[in-house]
């Protein structure tokens, strides 16, 4: 197959950014969709909703593990034959394929042939990304196996769908329902609900502005020598654009990262969207300083402002942070402001009343 970019090392700086920004997105949009259907993520459920997002973004990982940055070492003079099968590389598949199985069955209700069909597209799919060097973007496979692989990761699978049918009888609390029932998502989100908005924000800044450096340095628009000042310029500007003014139009007053987990920003007295200058103060309080210390490489800094932000929220119990009290704003679900309801959730509808009938038959005396 043609490679992208003539397969050299602007080819490999667009994968090395692409690739982490489009588990960003698909992560933003799988949350979205399980919130949006299910409500809050609660319980044993919530647990393996999460647990299949680790599991998909674990399988992309695998597919292109290592990721090298640079072209340089990456395809040997003389081509290396295919490594033979060995103890690591079998528990390695064996143990990123058996969480599908596991989860195929006990989160997604899937029968046996489907997931066995779920499995084997998987598997070949991992062998085709590592055959073709990340779809063209490398100039050579620099991380094949055997394609028996692809046979233990099936048979990972095939386990993993077995245990999840029959190792819950043996429990000691008994087996539970483990796929999700539709519940309101009102109230306050949790901090691990807050923590991904906020992390799918920082990827989708971060990784956005490295892969529009990445684009714009392989079709020359940039010259080399100059990617980490218009890399630094560029996350800037995201952070300005979708991080202070996005919220400020939007409805629930959040950002790109924030919606995807369904939180908004609420005002601290009634359930009503956050003034504006509150919201628009409390970003340059919170986001806009972790931004500029990532951007100056001092990103293990940040950690003390966000230290400092949930210093107060894990001790009250409305959950609200440093920022929140300083600028009278609240963390709240969306369906808090707007009162939507998930949209698997069963709802009574009363029977329809039947209408009065004008044709009876005439009364005979």
């Amino acid at each position: 197959m043609g490679q992208a970019f003539g397969g050299g090392q602007a080819a490999i700086d667009v994968a090395v950014a692409a690739l982490p920004l489009l588990m960003v997105v698909g992560s933003a949009l799988y949350l979205r969709g399980q919130l949006t259907r299910y409500g809050r993520l609660a319980g044993w459920p919530g647990q393996l909703t999460l647990a299949a997002l680790l599991t998909g973004l674990g399988l992309v990982a695998y597919a292109v593990w290592p990721l090298p940055a640079s072209v340089d070492g990456v395809c040997p003079v003389i081509p290396e034959p295919t490594p033979p099968l060995d103890v690591r590389s079998i528990l390695l598949a064996f143990g990123v394929f058996l969480p599908v199985g596991i989860l195929a069955r006990a989160r997604f209700r899937r029968g046996l042939p489907v997931t066995l069909a779920l499995g084997t597209a998987l598997a070949l799919a991992v062998t085709a990304v590592r055959a073709t060097g990340v779809l063209g973007f490398y100039p050579c496979a620099y991380n094949t196996g055997p394609l028996a692989l692809a046979g233990v990761a099936v048979a990972g699978v095939l386990l993993g769908w077995l245990a999840a049918r029959w190792a819950p009888l043996f429990w000691p609390l008994g087996p539970h329902r483990s796929w999700p029932g539709a519940v309101p998502d009102r109230g306050v989100p949790d901090l691990t609900r807050r923590v991904l908005g906020t992390l799918l924000d920082l990827g989708l800044w971060w990784f956005g502005s490295a892969l529009t450096v990445a684009l714009l340095h392989a079709y020359g628009v940039i010259g080399s020598g100059v990617e980490d000042e218009v890399r630094t310029a560029l996350l800037f500007g995201l952070a300005l654009v979708f991080g202070l003014f996005l919220p400020l139009m939007r409805r629930d007053r959040a950002t790109l990262g924030t919606a995807a987990v369904r939180v908004a920003l609420a005002d601290r007295t009634v359930p009503r969207a956050a003034p504006r200058h509150r919201v628009l103060l409390r970003s340059l309080l919170l986001q806009a300083p972790v931004v500029v210390l990532i951007a100056l490489g001092l990103g293990w800094w940040s950690l003390i402002v966000v230290a400092l932000h949930a210093s107060t929220a894990v001790v009250r119990p409305d959950g609200t942070g440093l920022a929140d009290l300083v600028c009278g704003t609240r963390v709240r679900t969306r369906a808090t402001l707007d009162g939507g309801l998930p949209e698997r959730l069963v709802r009574y509808a009363p029977p329809a009343e039947e209408p009065p009938r004008t044709d009876r038959e005439p009364t005979h005396v």
